[in-house]
């Protein structure tokens, strides 16, 4: 990485040990006199524009008791402008030719995957002022922090996670939480935030026999403990050395810490629980600075929440003990079927309908991953594909599964054109190693999701009828700029885990669910903000209305939802909300940590120049 792109505070070598002892007591004495005073007389978290945002001298002594880990933050992209003071036109080439790759924005303690969700504050530009992903007037308007935070503390032990929450509970900072920034909804910012940057918190260690710490277990558990920083491909590779395995995500990249307490879902999920199902213990610092194992024994209730209720909102997750299993022979299946010109729609609606109520069929006989719909510009014509993964399973289930699929599919030769074909190895990670990440940080894109039960997608021209209202068209845009695009994922767990189900937050409606589907809409860099608010009104209004008209009883999944999702503590939570919502108080009354649509969100209303206040 650019050095260009950090900005560490040096610590004040100067100062003798007992001057900078005064200098902390002295800052948290004023703190303790006066905060409370300045607090009350405002009803907004503390911002660069508060008379009480700490001074420079205040930064470099936290940077002091941090030995020196806290970071001034600068965006990534600012070596793209003339205007910036660190402009290097060569800095920028690689700045640009990075800015699709999710592990150059894990790597920086700000950038973030989809900074759409942001605003784009500060894109890579060529030099004619035109952003890469196609915004024109990119360089006359400038790069600026936006929602990113100005300051980042890169954390490399408990210690100064616990001293940063502390101080910044004390100046009533807000704290967010970043490790790879692989967030739909943006979490791991905040306007005049405070950042704990996780990413070089590592750490993995298999344990081929775990019981939770002090807590009586029947039996006990092949686990991987996880260090905050980790993702899901490195402890995998790790894991196989011992022909272990854990759930992870779908994309290879994706941070343990932040995917896991909002459920946590992947190609593994359908046949060993989703993440949060197998969190077998984890160690939080909470708001006030304590350290704590949890797990069904030791801060249940904190526990609970950290197993479903969501990441950057109840304390930093440090480590995680995860249960681990012996991994499994593995076929991956390959299946697209796409229309034979961009005119045939009805027909291809029925074909998707009916491979839709197939699912459920599928699923049964051990397909679980991800499926597609997708029309022009991305495919000449409607497509309806998937990549799933068995486990596991005897030579012919695929061709005995598909047999009917393909049966159904030759039946119209002049209309579509398909293609099957599987691949089976010894391993889980001879064939995932060879995953690769999603592009990120394009054009703007808006998420929906809903979580579909076995019953709403079990009549095929039901399902036709609700998936031509909501998806792709052929030879028109179904969308208000684009055509949207479906994705589902056949990855959910019918079963509860038989791990301490009582200190399971996950929503209830995954128990329930046959297919995630998530409505995705996009728009061009650089659009009128109007339009663009369009798009969030038709993801919301004319996307994922029809699906909670046909499974009103389950909910959306928090990690990728519709930002605007109505009723969103049900949706997200279930009937667990309300307990979530008093262990959030009980650790957090004071609302130090705060992310949009997360437990305990509704105390502070974010305003439009992204300050929080309160909503009384």
């Amino acid at each position: 990485m650019s050095e260009a792109c950090l900005s560490t505070i040096a610590p004040q070598k100067d100062l003798t040990f007992h001057l900078v002892t005064m200098v902390r007591f002295s800052q948290r004495l004023l703190s303790f006199l006066f905060s409370s005073s300045i607090v009350a007389a405002s009803s907004c978290k503390c911002t660069p524009e508060s008379s009480w945002w700490p001074s420079p001298a205040e930064w470099s002594a936290l940077n002091a008791t941090l030995s020196g880990a806290l970071i001034q933050s600068i965006p990534p992209a600012s070596v793209c402008y003339p205007s910036e003071p660190n402009y290097n036109e060569a800095e920028c080439g690689y700045v640009r030719s990075q800015w699709s790759n999710s592990t150059f924005h894990a790597e920086n303690p700000i950038s973030i995957d989809y900074p759409t969700r942001i605003h784009n504050p500060c894109s890579p530009i060529w030099p004619n002022g035109t952003s890469v992903t196609g915004d024109p007037n990119a360089g006359g308007k400038g790069c600026s922090l936006g929602a990113l935070p100005p300051y980042v503390v890169n954390a490399t032990t408990a210690e100064q996670v616990s001293e940063t929450v502390k101080w910044a509970g004390e100046r009533d900072i807000r704290v967010i939480v970043k490790n790879t920034g692989h967030s739909y909804s943006a979490r791991s910012t905040g306007y005049g935030s405070l950042s704990i940057w996780t990413h070089h918190l590592r750490g993995i260690e298999y344990i081929e026999s775990f019981q939770p710490t002090s807590c009586p277990a029947n039996g006990t558990f092949k686990a991987a403990r996880i260090a905050a920083g980790e993702t899901g491909i490195a402890v995998n590779t790790e894991l196989a050395k011992n022909n272990a395995i854990i759930v992870t995500g779908g994309n290879p990249d994706v941070g343990i810490m932040g995917w896991l307490p909002g459920g946590g879902h992947g190609y593994l999920s359908s046949e060993y629980g989703m993440g949060a199902d197998n969190l077998l213990e984890a160690t939080v610092v909470t708001p006030d600075g304590s350290i704590l194992l949890t797990n069904p024994c030791q801060n249940a209730d904190l526990f609970y929440a950290v197993r479903g209720g969501g990441a950057g909102t109840f304390g930093v997750m440090l480590s995680a003990v995860v249960q681990a299993f012996e991994t499994p022979q593995t076929t991956k299946h390959n299946f697209a079927v796409q229309a034979l010109s961009p005119n045939i729609t009805d027909e291809f609606y029925d074909l998707a309908g009916y491979l839709s109520a197939e699912l459920a069929r599928l699923k049964a006989g051990g397909m679980q991953g991800y499926y597609f719909i997708v029309g022009p510009p991305v495919q000449p014509a409607l497509t309806f594909a998937w990549t799933f993964y068995l486990y596991n399973k005897p030579d012919g289930t695929v061709d005995s599964l598909m047999a009917p699929i393909e049966a159904k599919t030759k039946e119209q030769p002049a209309l579509f054109a398909y293609v099957s074909n599987s691949t089976t190895a010894a391993t889980y990670m001879d064939i995932y190693s060879h995953s690769v990440n999603e592009d990120v940080a394009g054009s703007g894109t808006a998420y929906g999701s809903w979580l579909m039960s076995s019953e709403s997608m079990a009549d095929a021209d039901v399902n036709a009828k609700m998936l031509k209202e909501i998806g792709p068209h052929g030879n028109a845009s179904n969308g208000i700029v684009f055509n949207p695009l479906l994705l589902g994922s056949l990855i959910a767990r019918s079963l509860p885990p038989t791990y301490s189900p009582s200190t399971l937050s996950l929503n209830p409606a995954w128990r329930r669910t046959l297919s995630h589907l998530i409505p995705v809409e996009g728009w061009l860099d650089g659009m009128q903000q109007s339009v663009i608010d369009d798009v969030y009104r038709d993801i919301t209004h004319k996307r994922i209305a029809p699906l909670r008209k046909l499974s009103p009883d389950t909910g959306a999944y928090f990690n990728e939802a519709d930002y605007h999702q109505p009723d969103w503590q049900w949706a997200f939570f279930g009937e667990g909300y309300e307990r979530l919502r008093s262990i959030k108080k009980k650790y957090d009354a004071r609302n130090v940590f705060w992310c949009w649509q997360c437990v305990g969100s509704e105390a502070l209303v974010q305003q439009g120049d992204g300050r929080l206040c309160s909503a009384a």
